[in-house]
């Protein structure tokens, strides 16, 4: 308990410096990186981008769409997760943010190409659909009034008993936003 309490009397402390300027308005951003799949045996390439609104300089809706690409059992996978989130945001200094995501989406996982040496379900199936959890961590540098630089951890879990072939993912990015 006393961890706590010091963790957020810092973070309070540290906050009050920031800049009080508000920051609403819409914006857009676009992520690249790498992702570990729970139960695949492969990496897989990243991209994702969302595009959200501040309600204030603590507060934000988005909504995203993450393809993760890979090549699993000689056959080609793909994974279209589309997800909307709430994002709130800590601003620790004019230049520097600390953010966190808590949203829900959905997966549409197909794969192409003959695999080898796969799972039933693999070899047998063509595409499979679920619904994920979506929570992130992630920090901003500020460059101008309209660009920022962002890295982020994302991790997206499937509700339970889903169909989803590929289980948790964690996906590690970097990318730039502009706001408008």
């Amino acid at each position: 308990m006393k961890k706590i309490f010091l963790i957020i009397s810092c973070l309070g402390i540290t906050a009050s410096f920031a800049d009080p300027t508000p920051v609403n308005g819409a914006y857009i951003n676009a992520n690249f990186g790498g992702a570990t799949l729970q139960y695949l045996p492969t990496g897989s390439f990243v991209f994702s981008g969302n595009t959200g609104y501040n309600f204030n300089r603590g507060f934000a809706l988005e909504g995203g769409y993450t393809q993760l690409t890979s090549s699993q059992f000689g056959a080609t996978q793909t994974n279209n997760i589309f997800d909307v989130a709430a994002k709130g945001t800590i601003h620790l200094s004019n230049i520097f943010a600390l953010y966190g995501r808590l949203g829900t989406g959905i997966n549409y996982m197909s794969w192409g190409g003959t695999a080898t040496d796969a799972p039933g379900w693999f070899a047998n199936q063509r595409s499979s659909n679920n619904f994920m959890w979506l929570a992130a961590g992630g920090a901003s540098f500020t460059l101008s009034k309209h660009f920022d630089l962002r890295l982020e951890d994302t991790v997206y879990i499937p509700m339970g008993g889903g169909n989803s072939t590929a289980g948790a993912i964690n996906a590690v990015t970097g990318g730039v936003q502009f706001n408008f």
